[in-house]
């Protein structure tokens, strides 16, 4: 029997270059992917921590304003003043303001109430700048970012209706998704 040379059936030694483009492929495809996904969920937490950030300054905001409404015109020593609130609306260019009198200390810091409300910080100005859409109190920022409230509202509201007077807050902040509004009430103890 004449012996003739067949090719033995051959093992794989390796891996063809078409199976290792294929396993490249699908390793980018899956990658990036993974990537787009990953991007998202970041910009979705930036968006929300933006957000959270804005409505806790919001928030401290209005507190802030709230607080002191609440001691407006409060003369522990005499009568109450009458110059207690006095708010201004204007639409132009001057910004909205509220002024705010309290008798809080003597002359001198930490004394007790004196009876004036001439020491300097018995007198509080809170300002709506929409030039600059910044809520000012004394001249110091207090939050950035605020822009007309919905509708031309104002800030600062004052209701007469009843015998204390009722001051709404109202404030709109600019965030990466639109807006967002917080509103406060405080009941005044000496209207103007």
């Amino acid at each position: 029997m004449p012996h003739t040379n067949h090719p033995k059936a051959s093992s794989p030694n390796g891996f063809a270059l078409v199976e290792l483009l294929t396993v490249l492929v699908l390793s980018g495809f899956f990658c990036s992917v993974l990537l787009q996904t990953t991007l998202c969920i970041q910009r979705c937490l930036a968006h929300w921590e933006t957000s959270a950030r804005m409505r806790q300054t919001l928030s401290a905001a209005l507190f802030q304003m709230s607080r002191d409404f609440r001691v407006t015109g409060c003369n522990p020593i005499g009568d109450a003043a009458a110059e207690g609130t006095a708010i201004l609306q204007d639409g132009g260019t001057e910004p909205e303001q509220v002024h705010i009198r309290m008798d809080k200390r003597g002359s001198k810091v930490g004394s007790p109430p004196d009876g004036d409300m001439e020491d300097p910080d018995e007198f509080i100005v809170y300002q709506w700048d929409n030039n600059h859409e910044v809520l000012r109190r004394n001249h110091q920022p207090v939050a950035g970012r605020i822009v007309q409230n919905p509708e031309g509202g104002p800030v600062f509201q004052l209701h007469k209706d009843s015998s204390r007077g009722l001051v709404r807050m109202s404030v709109t902040t600019r965030t990466p998704a639109g807006s967002l509004s917080l509103s406060s009430a405080v009941c005044l103890r000496n209207p103007v």
